[in-house]
């Protein structure tokens, strides 16, 4: 029988349904690119070059396989009492050194060339005493394009080729570029007592006057019971030896401990920073040093959004249509969906469903409000990226579980999302706006990685928890993922996509110039947008470098543009740019320029001669949209994307009310 509502539930079903039977073949496709990568992509930046920067934690004997007591004698009270475990883990190859460590010192670092598939292992200056080891760290993109390193993990007796090495990264700051670590200064410390020091997990952006933030983390690994481990602060980094006193948070003291990784965004109307932990978020005000409440997220029976129960978030496109607004996403988390593993109300829960809740947030209006949206699907510990056609994919994750573990112990991770997830902000409709796309061949779940490169397709790395179960016969696998994959969007498939003449890029620019974009054909009068993305760096489910932000288009000409770079450091913070241009298909180029974007840049403004002026180009005028009989969803028009609001189905209109009738019958 009828109910009140089916047809429209129906035509919603259906419209969920229709994308995800056809995302598989619509959105994407994934291929393993290498096999070995150095070292697990736990952290991963992105270098000029296609490089990746990429760092691991140590492969070592789990606590919880390690026998009643550490090496030094201490009592373990971790292990988990298993003697079979025990003994195979003691002589296990997978949980000894790095195999890739030849002919090199203990490192836990690697750069690798995306170009030539190869990798080359990075020594730091010192890995002992009061310095070196990186693991846990936060990072960030420079303003020079060199990456800073914050922070990280301390480790005892590790040993390679018979030289013990002790370390404690974690009030280190370093910076590394043209293939060498400096460290640079030291965080805020009270001498000499440094058992709770430094940050474990905190996040690192850059500034608008090119100073860079430190933010939150705790002062030792994961101690939820420990209040002298929190470190509820942030610190400014002004230069070498130079870091302010630390400045106190009050959203990170009071989520605590459910804190860490702090969600941290310039905001580019203030240039104040957007700042969220647990279900907490404020504005900070760094000049004058003050702290104004945002709405918290409601209480929806979801663990807090930090580490350990973390989702993913990302910016929307900073565009002239939406007046360089910005608008921060977080999605996906851990549901209460059943029992807890302990009797904290932040303890494990192994069992629990991923979330599939979004809220969303303008931090800048006059009344910010969190909206809440569901995504297609349920995930804990994604990842989100943003692609040059301005809509989103989110990677990664898992159905089942949280982040945390030792390696080849992970917390529940037992059902990998491993199908691409896009996110379509031009769609205005929420059920059509989500769909799913292709399936990834390396499930990656905690320490999973993933970020943009000039070339257009995403590159994925990481995850340490992989091949790993509860059995003997699980666990006797190599958690260490060493593969990387690349994810290439949809718009790959789009034949005869532009090429920018890189050879005439510049390589920097100052805010507010106007310069050139120049192409290989004349196809200046299909390009529809041009935008900067900025570089990356990517760990823990954060990717808060990135963000993409539209440049005006002054002029058309044949075969090139004139463009204006942002009218500011807090629309786009200084640092390495990808220079896209995307055509009236929705097509981007075949590979981006990396820009340089700083206040200090030389530069002068282009002239243009009005004799190369060409009127943009008509969308071709049958283009047809995402789901139609062309199967290609980034072959869109911006008119299309703009005005799809409502559109409900490609199908026809008799498939669709037949379709409509018969689900109405069984609501």
């Amino acid at each position: 029988m009828f109910r009140r509502g089916s047809l429209a539930v129906a035509a919603l079903n259906f419209v969920r349904a229709a994308s995800i039977l056809k995302g598989a073949d619509l959105d994407g496709e994934f291929k393993v690119v290498s096999d070995n990568s150095g070292v697990v992509g736990v952290h991963m930046s992105l270098l000029p070059g296609n490089k990746l920067l990429l760092s691991e934690r140590f492969h070592e004997v789990p606590s919880e396989w390690l026998g009643p007591r550490y090496p030094n004698g201490d009592a373990n009270v971790m292990w988990n009492g298993n003697q079979d475990q025990m003994q195979w883990a003691a002589t296990a190859d997978v949980y000894k050194p790095n195999k890739n460590l030849v002919g090199v010192p203990l490192t836990d670092t690697a750069e690798f060339d995306i170009n030539t598939n190869n990798f080359t292992m990075i020594a730091y200056p010192a890995l002992s005493g009061d310095e070196g080891y990186a693991f846990c760290n936060g990072a960030s993109q420079m303003p020079d394009g060199g990456i800073m390193v914050v922070g990280g993990d301390q480790k005892y007796g590790m040993t390679l080729r018979g030289v013990n090495y002790t370390s404690d990264g974690r009030r280190d700051i370093r910076v590394y570029k043209n293939g060498a670590y400096t460290k640079v200064a030291e965080m805020n410390w009270v001498k000499p007592d440094k058992t709770f020091t430094g940050r474990w997990y905190p996040t690192v952006i850059g500034l608008p006057n090119e100073n860079m933030m430190i933010i939150g983390g705790q002062k030792i690994y994961f101690e939820p019971n420990e209040p002298r481990a929190n470190n509820p602060t942030y610190e400014i980094y002004q230069g070498p030896g130079q870091v302010a006193a630390p400045v106190n948070v009050s959203i990170l003291q009071k989520s605590f401990p459910i804190n860490m990784y702090p969600i941290s965004y310039v905001m580019p109307k203030t240039g104040n920073i957007f700042a969220f932990a647990g279900n907490q978020s404020a504005i900070l005000d760094i000049a004058a040093k003050s702290e104004t409440p945002l709405p918290q997220l409601p209480n929806d029976n979801i663990y807090p959004r930090s580490f350990p129960f973390a989702g993913t978030n990302f910016l929307l496109p900073l565009t002239k249509a939406n007046n360089y607004t910005m608008t921060i996403w977080v999605c996906g988390g851990v549901e209460k969906s059943t029992a807890a593993d302990g009797p904290a109300w932040y303890s494990n829960c192994s069992g629990c469903k991923g979330a599939s809740q979004c809220y969303h947030i303008d931090p800048e209006s006059d009344n910010p409000q969190w909206t809440p949206e569901n995504m297609i699907e349920g995930r804990s510990q994604p990842i989100a990226v943003s692609l040059p056609d301005s809509t989103i994919v989110i990677l990664n994750g898992g159905a089942i579980g949280h982040q945390g573990g030792n390696a080849g112990i992970p917390i529940g991770g037992i059902s990998p999302t491993n199908r691409a997830m896009i996110f379509d902000p031009s769609q205005r409709d929420p059920a059509l706006r989500w769909r799913l796309g292709a399936t990834a061949t390396v499930p990656r779940q905690y320490h999973g990685s993933a970020l943009l490169t000039t070339y257009g397709y995403v590159i994925i790395g990481g995850s340490d928890e992989q091949n790993f179960g509860n059995t003997v016969a699980d666990s006797r696998k190599d958690p260490y993922e060493m593969r990387l994959e690349v994810y290439y969007p949809s718009y790959f498939k789009i034949p005869n996509r532009p090429a920018l003449d890189l050879t005439r890029a510049p390589a920097s620019v100052h805010y507010g110039q106007k310069f050139l974009v120049q192409f290989t054909d004349d196809v200046g009068a299909n390009i529809s947008s041009v935008n900067f993305i900025k570089y990356a760096t990517s760990t823990h489910t954060m990717n808060n470098d990135q963000r993409l932000v539209e440049l005006n288009i002054e002029k058309y000409g044949k075969n090139k543009l004139l463009v204006t770079t942002p009218a500011n450091s807090r629309i786009a913070t200084p640092g390495n740019y990808m220079l896209w241009a995307i055509d009236n298909r929705g097509a981007p180029v075949m590979q981006a320029a990396t820009i340089n974007l700083r206040a200090s840049n030389a530069g002068t403004d282009v002239t243009w001669d009005d004799a190369d002026t060409v009127q943009p180009a008509a969308p071709p005028s049958a283009q047809p949209g995402w789901g139609s009989t062309n199967p290609n969803p980034a072959n869109r028009t911006n008119s299309d994307a703009s005005n799809s609001a409502g559109r409900t189905s490609p199908v026809s209109v008799t498939t669709l009310m037949t379709l409509l009738f018969l689900g109405s019958m069984f609501m």
